[in-house]
């Protein structure tokens, strides 16, 4: 059923609390503006009418689109848009509840407010495979999704967002501020979802190909996402910094198919996915876009037959967004088996964009108290008022509450911020360093790795991995693949897959990646040779010519790895015993500088932490935990020598 009711200028352009009247319900929606939709290096590119390229970075991008909740209903969420009246959708309880213009979109005409569940469209899926995920992923079992000791981390992560639009979806939408709008409304929604798992998603730029397409848009989903990263690889990475691309097509994909991702592939060369526009309601495209990010964000399908992963919203309430297929109601939440699926991800060592934080001093719209970030001029931001938990934080002022030293950072616990040496980040691999409270800064101190060429299980440590053609194998093959013989190294594929040359360099172990059992990657093509009855796979790159490198850093000898394609020796690390600059109290990380035992401060571990705040002179005594039982012993022995010293002074002096 619908509700028609009047919605007055005032309140669709400003984000006062307005009343939404629904059959027996009264909803008041408190809003706010996302100023952190857009990042500072937003641009936007397009081509112009004699056929050049053009890229402009608009300063100061003002918009109409606002995040929030709806009064007295606890957990309610909101995101709407006031550009051409009122639309989007918002949550309180169960119910999902979607509003839209009647009217042409008249910012004084007549909406439509009604529940999701009484849309009518058919049932929408997601064109990766249950089959391909496994093959990634491993099977799934209900050990994989009981409740860890340890939450998601309480650190914000940022997916720095560059979208494309096709010429399909421009002509549908006839101009370039009707793209842009339509593209803001997408990202405002997918942000609003990502805030749950302490994500935030902040679009930094926009490719408009209002005249023609850059690549080949097919309708079988597979082609157009292989033809997309290879156009990222070649034109964008270099061009534009960011994390993940993702294609709006106005194209009808094959069958019910409406998206397709890269598994577990964000901070990598196939960070990306593409989307089928498939509603009027941007809500539709959104949930979709969460979706395929979600599988790049190395999150499954959920699965209602694994013990454990369960979604806290019905199938008719919308169910959840890692759902295989949905419909007429449109997902709004991440189940439990995702939330395990992302931390499983960012646990990698690898995983180092989504730490990346736009500068916060240039978001456009500047500093804006009750968004969530911690801006210039703020000691603190816990969101609304209304969501506010932070008792250490006054939500009103984003100022901390009086006698808090801080409010938020892995470092501050009730309100105070850690004693130095706390532990603040476990070490996720061998390859890993842990990392510990400064006793000054509520956050906790910027990942460190061990140092590069560190022996690990079976290589040698870089940038915190540990690199081998096992693992490798293992990541892009499948569970039970094994690295191929070292004979397959003896030949070179010719750029076809058509033949083979032996190679230049004899055995090349830092070439081409070559592979043997597994099942192939659906979204990718491969290449098999044989060589002395031996099998010999190579993955063709899914962003362009050429095949699945040997990760850099792969062993490839005796003290020698993979660099630039070439086995090396290790002097192409540069100093490799750079710890003995740390002066007995730390070791050396992966940028060359002193990782410090706790308790001791950087740069090269000679001061400990307690002697600069409080202004005392360099010391070079032991931390506390060893110098209270050296002082301890000194006492001692001071009393031992004092009881001789008298008990000599008391005797006779025949005796003496």
């Amino acid at each position: 059923f619908t509700s028609r009711f009047e919605v007055g200028v005032a309140w669709a352009r400003a984000p006062h609390p307005g009343p939404l009247r629904f059959p027996g319900h009264t909803f008041t929606l408190h809003l706010r503006k996302n100023r952190d939709l857009v990042g500072s290096g937003y641009t936007e590119t397009y081509t112009a009418a004699n056929g050049s390229q053009v890229t402009e970075q608009l300063q100061s991008q003002d918009h109409c689109f606002y995040q929030g909740h709806v009064a007295g209903h606890p957990q309610s969420t909101a995101s709407l848009s006031t550009c051409d009246g009122l639309r989007g959708f918002f949550r309180a309880g169960a119910a999902i509840r979607l509003i839209e213009p009647l009217d042409g979109g008249s910012e004084r005409g007549q909406h439509a407010l009604y529940e999701a569940q009484h849309l009518r469209q058919k049932a929408w899926t997601c064109g990766v495979s249950n089959t391909s995920l496994e093959s990634i992923l491993g099977p799934r079992t209900s050990a994989a999704f009981r409740p860890r000791n340890l939450p998601l981390s309480q650190e914000t992560r940022y997916v720095e967002l560059y979208v494309v639009t096709d010429s399909r979806l421009f002509q549908q939408l006839r101009s370039r501020e009707a793209v842009r709008k339509r593209v803001l409304e997408v990202v405002n929604h997918v942000d609003k979802l990502y805030q749950e798992l302490k994500f935030r998603v902040v679009l930094v730029g926009l490719d408009i190909w209002n005249r023609e397409d850059k690549i080949h848009i097919s309708s079988e989903a597979s082609v157009t996402l292989h033809n997309l990263l290879a156009w990222r690889a070649q034109h964008l990475v270099g061009r534009h910094p960011h994390d993940n691309v993702q294609l709006i097509t106005g194209v009808d994909f094959t069958g019910n198919t409406v998206g397709l991702a890269g598994i577990s592939t964000m901070c990598s060369g196939d960070s990306g996915a593409v989307n089928q526009d498939h509603s009027p309601n941007p809500v539709g495209v959104a949930c979709t876009m969460a979706h395929e990010m979600g599988h790049n964000l190395g999150m499954d399908h959920d699965d209602k037959d694994v013990q454990g992963c369960y979604c806290p919203m019905s199938r008719d309430s919308g169910g959840c967004i890692m759902a295989a297929t949905f419909g007429s109601v449109f997902p709004r939440r991440f189940s439990h088996c995702s939330r395990a699926n992302l931390e499983t991800f960012v646990e990698k060592p690898y995983i180092t964009c989504l730490a990346n934080a736009p500068d916060l001093d240039r978001l456009v719209g500047g500093p804006v108290c009750g968004n969530g970030f911690v801006e210039r001029g703020e000691q603190c931001d816990c969101g609304q008022p209304q969501d506010c938990q932070n008792h250490c934080c006054n939500a009103t002022t984003c100022r901390l509450v009086e006698g808090a030293e801080c409010a938020h950072g892995t470092c501050c616990h009730e309100c105070r911020v850690k004693p130095a040496g706390t532990l603040c980040r476990a070490a996720k691999s061998v390859c890993d360093l842990e990392d510990y409270c400064d006793g000054r800064q509520p956050a906790c101190p910027e990942d460190a790795f061990q140092e590069n060429g560190t022996p690990c299980l079976g290589g040698y440590c870089y940038n915190g991995a540990c690199p081998t053609l096992a693992q490798r194998c293992q990541d892009l093959w499948g569970p039970g693949t094994r690295a191929a013989v070292e004979t397959c190294y003896s030949y070179s594929l010719s750029s076809d897959c058509k033949g083979q040359v032996p190679s230049v360099h004899r055995v090349n172990r830092c070439g081409v990646l070559f592979c043997e059992g597994g099942q192939k990657p659906p979204e990718q093509r491969s290449c098999t040779l044989t060589s002395f009855s031996a099998t010999c796979q190579a993955l063709v790159l899914s962003g362009g010519p050429g095949y699945e490198p040997v990760p850099e850093g792969t062993r490839c000898g005796e003290k020698r790895v993979c660099w630039k394609g070439l086995c090396e020796d290790f002097q192409v690390y540069r100093d490799v015993n750079c710890s003995s600059r740390c002066n007995g109290h730390g070791v050396c990380n992966h940028k060359r500088q002193c990782h410090c035992q706790p308790g001791w401060a950087p740069p090269y571990c000679t001061e400990l932490v307690a002697d600069i705040r409080t202004g005392r002179a360099p010391s070079e005594s032991l931390p506390m935990g060893v110098l209270v039982p050296v002082l301890l012993l000194g006492v001692l022995v001071l009393a031992v020598a004092g009881v001789v010293i008298y008990r000599k002074a008391r005797r006779p002096p025949w005796w003496r």
